[in-house]
């Protein structure tokens, strides 16, 4: 692994952005959540095709350019060595052996030089039928980043509580630890913000998240970045400790 890979002793303690926001998104159209919405009713190869071209135009081509606003206003602003173009988003049709599925939702996220973006904790940005969704989430893909997450939190108990209090605090949020795989998947509230011990051993995967609603998101157009930095702000002391504990 990298010597330089960001740990929260060189990552800001506060992020930065310019004032005004260097924009070149224009937001998301109704017509964004409707293709979206249809692949949620036929979720397949045949339904994806049939709307790609509208995909294309109101999903992808927004997205792209929300990224690319993201990058100058949050990446490079405070030097975040973080991967910004190569595989950061998700695909849409489903990588399952030719059954020709295909998700309703894109998500994207950044992650550090030296990393995929499924192996480290996942400041993650989303679109589906309902919203557009700002979380962090940490989870098994691969490797022991998870473990040493949760080795960390066991660790330090306080430390880990108090921060994941913090991010629930605003009612909007969200957090979620997942058990088991598969059909014997469960998923537990954690808006106490305070996990026992017992089930951070046994979590594989924990979510802090909110939601924007579609017609907040609309209404916005292209302050959606603004919005979305502000969401970046309140989970960045999570993320600092997420990223000390994978460095």
């Amino acid at each position: 692994m990298p010597p330089d890979l960001p740990t929260a002793t060189v990552l800001p303690g506060t992020l930065a952005r310019p004032d005004p926001l260097a924009l070149s998104f224009g937001g998301f159209t109704a017509e964004s959540f409707d293709a979206l919405g249809r692949l949620r009713e036929r979720p397949n190869v045949e339904q994806y095709r049939a709307d790609k071209a509208a995909l294309d135009v109101h999903v992808w081509a927004p997205f792209r350019a929300y990224r690319d606003d993201l990058a100058v206003n949050l990446v490079l602003p405070n030097r975040l060595p973080w991967e910004t173009e190569r595989n950061v988003f998700s695909r849409l049709l489903k990588n399952d052996f030719g059954a020709g599925g295909s998700h309703h939702h894109v998500w994207m996220s950044f992650y550090r030089t030296g990393r995929k973006r499924l192996t480290d904790p996942q400041l993650s940005h989303s679109i589906d039928p309902d919203g557009f969704t700002v979380g962090l989430y940490a989870g098994d893909h691969a490797g022991d980043y998870l473990a040493r997450i949760k080795a960390r939190a066991l660790a330090e108990p306080e430390v880990f509580g108090a921060l994941l209090r913090g991010a629930l605090a605003d009612p909007a949020w969200r957090a979620f630890a997942y058990t088991g795989t598969g059909a014997n998947e469960v998923r537990h509230d954690l808006a106490a913000g305070d996990p026992d011990a017992a089930l951070v051993k046994r979590m594989r995967g924990v979510w802090v998240r909110r939601t924007f609603a579609r017609a907040d998101v609309l209404a916005w157009g292209p302050d959606l970045v603004r919005h979305s930095l502000g969401a970046v702000d309140h989970l960045w002391p999570l993320y600092r400790l997420f990223a000390d504990a994978t460095a």
